[in-house]
């Protein structure tokens, strides 16, 4: 069906560096179809846009995968347990004692739940096997409980029925040290951090750690030595001294928040703040923990959140938790994790990129979560995007362009993760990321802005406080836009590749006009054939003319009247499409595709104690391969020379720089070159 296909620029660079000093515009650039209102004015901010070095250290940060145990485990840890289903949870309410110097975890957790089946005598709930829990109780009776397996079997005082509602009080303690509790140091102060994404809640406190059961409400109560500061979900209700030399800090989460997104960060930090205002007229705070040495850039680095936040509120509906706050945490793991109200960053993340891709999420994967890690696209790849929709908003179309041409990924692989079992695959940058966040991309040109954003707003409406599947997605997508997708997702979210179109072109004069043919044959060897509408731009004397064609044949012939003389026709100009496009027999192709340096990864992998590190190189290059661990420490430089174009192949032995056989864990290859920047994650197992 003819639609309006929004803007129309033509992407020129797909790596960038710029450095800005502007003052944000009233509306995008001439010619941008946008559904925003006007931009706050009078706020000059410092545009930079670093390499994406942060971003795909997030990905390896989500990803981390620590031992042998935690790769066999991965599929039970995702699994719920049948007896999962029988009940709703409500309220967790979390307190704690951290004693950082013993580095032991003190806590109760009461579960409030509303039974859903017919009846329940026992409530299983998630808790790793590196937690010991002492004592359960149901109503002040102290009752039977079974921990095994990662799983805490109570057993409740009675049987209950449909609708009646429980709570569970479950006493423990232990040493939560991992992939996602962890007492680290800054500056020689404790910081004590969490990252529960995807499994890890479970690492630290009994929950039902699955996201299509969100509790409507949490408390995080944290007592910890005096000196440090503890920043949480929602908003501070008091701080107290239970007794000398302790501090007790009581955060209040009133909004619906799964259980990965609960967060806990704790260290001496330097508080500050700023506010938000929505074009609404309500304020609300904006409040920034950050290590002493770092908050000049800090202050610098985050001003331009407010302004982020009014963008992304136009375009997606109004911030989710307007009610509580925003802000920013410093931790120690590359990258961000988007904590529902309270975003974690690295010390050194101060890049737009990474705060606009942060606080997309608080919309894109915590209003509305992926139902599982399958579907993780729909938390990734719309962050990702929204990357590209906020320097459209601040820069014009031409940016949003270059952004996308900086997330290109037209390698093998699903975006759907067909096994999230498998950490890497759940965050896999190339695919759940910078591929995912085309999907987007090539929708809106599909619908048109109006009924892009309008879907957009539709799915977060239906869904918001809870969590979809990408089935769901495309079904408010259709419902919105009268379109059938069902071809564009199975081409795109569960089938691997890209189109490859051969073009070519003829004209000739008519008795009126003249006549256009043209030839769209798709060669790609892989993937089958796709279903997409394509722009076919035609130059003529009074400037050019734009058709949409429907192409999903091997080979199809399109014709076209127009009024002037033909100079050139080209197809897909603009890069809407994820495809290679043969143009009269010159390829156009983006970044990222076959002949470009690529960092392929290690085989086998996991390995002990020898693996082989491949890449591919377009030509003769100077490149540096080097191996580092979960820290970010140089472990060994495996390669530091001009290697031949090609295929090259480096056999890493598990030892470092001094031949010394290194601990199993998880490690990270890192290729750099002209034009290259590229991470691997590798797995030790001895």
């Amino acid at each position: 069906m003819g639609k309006s296909l929004g803007v129309r620029l033509v992407c020129l660079v797909a790596g960038f560096t710029i450095l800005a000093l502007m003052t944000i515009p009233a509306v995008a650039q001439a010619g941008a179809v946008t559904p925003l209102a006007p931009l706050p004015q009078g706020s000059p901010w410092t545009i930079q846009y670093e390499t994406r070095e942060l971003l795909v250290n997030e990905a390896e940060t989500k990803a981390r995968l620590l031992s042998k145990k935690a790769r066999l485990d991965a599929a039970g840890m995702m699994n719920a347990t049948p007896n999962m289903a029988l009940y709703d949870v409500h309220f967790y309410d979390l307190v704690m004692d951290l004693n950082p110097i013993s580095q032991m975890l003190n806590g109760k957790v009461s579960v409030t739940f509303e039974v859903t089946g017919a009846e329940m005598s026992t409530l299983d709930l998630n808790l790793n096997n590196n937690m010991t829990a002492w004592r359960v109780k149901v109503g002040g009776q102290i009752v039977s409980a079974g921990h095994a397996g990662d799983i805490l079997t109570t057993t409740l005082d009675r049987t209950y029925l449909l609708g009646e509602q429980v709570t569970v009080e479950i006493e423990y303690f232990g040493n939560p040290q991992g992939d996602y509790f962890g007492w680290s140091l800054y500056g020689g102060h404790h910081l004590i951090w969490t990252l529960s994404e995807p499994y890890g809640a479970r690492d630290w406190w009994p929950c039902k750690d699955l996201n299509t059961d969100k509790a409507d409400s949490v408390d995080i109560t944290v007592t910890v030595p005096d000196n440090l500061v503890v920043a949480g979900n929602g908003l501070l209700a008091a701080v107290t001294t239970p007794e000398p030399g302790k501090k007790t800090f009581a955060w209040r989460e009133r909004y619906p928040i799964a259980t990965y997104l609960v967060s806990l960060t704790i260290h001496p930090y330097t508080v500050f703040h700023d506010e938000y205002h929505s074009a609404q007229g309500d304020t609300m705070p904006l409040d920034y923990f950050v290590v002493a040495d770092k908050v000049t850039e800090a202050t610098n680095g985050y001003a331009i959140t407010k302004d982020m936040i009014f963008a992304f509120a136009a375009a997606y509906g109004e911030y989710p938790f307007l009610n509580e706050k925003y802000g920013h945490v410093h931790f120690p793991w590359g990258g961000g994790m988007e904590h529902q109200t309270l975003t974690s960053l690295h010390y050194d993340a101060y890049g737009p990129w990474i705060i606009s891709h942060e606080l997309a999420h608080q919309w894109f994967g915590d209003l509305v979560t992926c139902a599982d890690f399958g579907h993780i696209w729909l938390n990734e790849g719309f962050a990702t995007w929204s990357e590209a929709y906020w320097r459209e908003v601040a820069e014009g179309v031409q940016a949003y362009h270059d952004e996308m041409a900086a997330a290109r990924f037209m390698g093998p692989g699903t975006i759907f993760v067909e096994d999230p079992s498998d950490f890497w695959n759940i965050f896999d940058y190339d695919l759940v990321y910078q591929k995912a966040s085309w999907v987007p991309h090539m929708l809106r040109h599909m619908l048109g802005d109006d009924d892009f954003f309008l879907a957009i707003r539709q799915y977060l409406d239906t869904y918001g406080h809870g969590s979809a599947t990408t089935e769901q997605f495309q079904t408010v997508f259709e419902d919105v836009s009268g379109l059938d997708l069902t071809a564009f997702f199975q081409q795109w979210i569960y089938s691997d590749y890209f189109p490859v179109y051969d073009f070519s072109w003829n004209s000739h004069p008519l008795d009126v006009g003249h006549q256009v043919s043209i030839r769209v044959e798709q060669v790609q060897t892989l993937g089958g054939l796709f279903s997409m509408p394509l722009d076919v731009v035609v130059e003529t004397a009074s400037g050019p003319v734009t058709f949409v064609i429907d192409n999903s044949g091997e080979v199809q012939w399109y014709s076209f009247q127009v009024d002037d003389p033909v100079s050139a026709v080209a197809l897909d100009p603009d890069n809407w499409v994820l495809c290679e496009v043969n143009d009269m027999g010159v390829s156009r192709v983006g970044k990222n595709v076959p002949g470009i340096a690529r960092l392929v990864g290690n085989v086998p992998n996991p390995f002990n104690p020898v693996t082989e590190i491949r890449f591919t190189l377009p030509s003769d290059q100077a490149v540096r391969l080097a191996v580092f661990d979960i820290s970010g420490r140089l472990v060994k430089t495996l390669v530091d020379e001009v290697r031949p174009a090609g295929d090259n192949g480096i056999r890493w032995d598990g030892t470092d720089s001094s031949h010394r056989a290194v601990a199993s864990g998880a490690y990270f290859a890192r290729l750099t070159g002209q034009g290259i920047s590229q991470v691997r994650a590798m797995a030790l197992i001895r």
